[in-house]
């Protein structure tokens, strides 16, 4: 009888061990689980936490107003081409009007200089210039350029949405994990509890000694306080989540996916026969962009080295009066009106342009250098990615059937040795493998759905 009940003790004590640990190693992986049911927190799914930040997310409203200044961009280089309408109002008050000499012709004495004035006290005039862009190599390579820019601005949006995509899916796969982990620690705490309870039995019939109670006390103790942190990170994570979607941090949500559907909805087969596409990935696709927009600007600075042409109409009204009496009906205006051309022809600027034309050539190597690197190195990545998800999914299926079997073991192991037939090393070392076989359980399914979320991020898969 006292040695079933030691027995049992021993058994116990490593089975809290193996808790304990298990629950540290959850711990430290992610926050824990929802709680239970709360009829005021807002469901949530994966899809709909998707859905939900992909137009709320503050990222995604900063792209969006990214969008909204490209199109003002465009339109405002296509009113340079259009025609420009201008007045202007002046008027000059001659305080003093000014003395010139000039030979004296009105006496016939022109070796005599005179002092005479000329002009009237008040001038004014009111102009209206209407000019039109007629050639301008420049503006037309800019409305290219503009058209060029909101392309960039809408990837830069669909990026940002592939971003915050994967952004928000990472924190829901491992909040799901984290769930997974506290379901271990809390079964694992339970049975410590019930160890804890009969250890204090035997103590009392003087069958242990007060401090292996203790010792149980002591790791008690120690696994409340971890669930007590898990619970507190728990509630962080579903902050960080929050704030990734663009929902108001204090509104209490609940995630109704389950880490088991998600796992089972994980289809090899479909990964194996999907391949990588480069000319859909965003990322290639803004680096083409980004060297349509290097030889754009090669090109605008090849145009400056032509002339500039442009067409001007003013009409002008002049009153010089020697009293302040524009207002009066009774006095005149005079028109003046001009139509002409301006033709502005660069010469010479002492290699400056040259110098930025060349500039902007190497700008378009370098562009081009670095889409090709991009290809390589995204086609490299794709390849990588396929391979982690390959090796952390067969990982995942080798873990779980490792953990089943070494759980198999260590009750087979517990038995014997409450019969008196192992060794307490025997014991320990089943369930060191046990412990082990969690841990890397839990960490299988984290790997797992990472690899799948990034590979996912790159085929743009959401």
């Amino acid at each position: 009888m006292i040695m079933r009940r030691r027995s049992k003790y021993f058994g116990k004590q490593f089975q809290f061990l193996s808790s304990f640990f298990i629950g540290i190693l959850a711990a430290g992986l992610v926050p824990g689980p929802v709680s239970g049911q709360d009829l005021a927190a807002r469901e949530f799914s994966l899809q709909s936490v998707q859905d939900f930040a992909v137009t709320h997310s503050y990222d995604r409203k900063r792209s969006q107003l990214d969008i909204q200044t490209a199109q003002k961009q465009m339109r405002e280089t296509l009113a340079i081409g259009l025609p420009q309408v201008e007045s202007t109002v002046g008027y000059i008050n001659n305080l003093k009007l000014a003395t010139i000499l000039i030979p004296n012709f009105f006496e016939g004495k022109t070796d005599e200089m005179i002092a005479v004035q000329f002009g009237t006290q008040h001038n004014t005039n009111v102009n209206f210039l209407v000019s039109q862009l007629l050639f301008n190599g420049s503006y037309f390579v800019g409305l290219q350029a503009a058209k060029i820019y909101k392309q960039l601005a809408n990837q830069n949006h669909e990026r940002t949405k592939l971003n915050v995509l994967e952004t928000v899916t990472n924190t829901y796969y491992l909040i799901l994990v984290s769930e997974e982990s506290q379901r271990i620690l809390s079964a694992n705490l339970s049975n410590l509890e019930k160890t804890h309870y009969e250890i204090n039995e035997l103590y009392k019939e003087g069958f242990v000694a007060e401090t292996d109670a203790d010792l149980v006390q002591i790791s008690v103790t120690r696994l409340k306080n971890s669930l007590q942190t898990i619970k507190r990170q728990r509630e962080v994570a579903l902050k960080l989540l929050k704030f990734q979607m663009g929902l108001d941090l204090n509104e209490k949500i609940l995630l109704t996916d389950k880490l088991d559907g998600i796992l089972e909805n994980i289809d090899m087969d479909t990964l194996h026969s999907t391949g990588f596409n480069l000319e859909n990935n965003i990322d290639y696709n803004l680096l083409k962009t980004q060297e349509k927009l290097s030889e754009m600007d090669l090109k605008n600075e090849k145009m400056k080295f032509l002339p500039t042409v442009s067409a001007f109409y003013t009409f002008q009204w002049n009153a010089m009066r020697n009293s302040f009496n524009f207002f009066s009906s009774d006095e005149k205006w005079y028109q003046t009106q001009l139509l002409g051309v301006n033709v502005n022809i660069p010469i010479f600027k002492s290699g400056s342009q040259k110098t930025r034309v060349q500039k902007a050539a190497i700008a378009v190597k370098q562009a081009r250098n670095a889409k090709q690197q991009a290809a390589e190195g995204l086609s490299l990545e794709a390849a990588s990615a396929r391979s982690d998800l390959e090796s952390a999914y067969e990982n995942h299926i080798h873990t779980q059937a490792n953990m089943k079997l070494s759980n198999k073991v260590y009750d087979v192991t517990l038995v014997k040795y409450k019969e008196g037939i192992a060794s307490s090393m025997d014991l320990t070392q089943a369930h060191n493998t046990f412990l082990i076989a969690q841990s890397e359980f839990i960490q299988a399914m984290s790997i797992l759905l990472t690899a799948k979320n990034k590979l996912d991020r790159l085929n743009s898969n959401y």
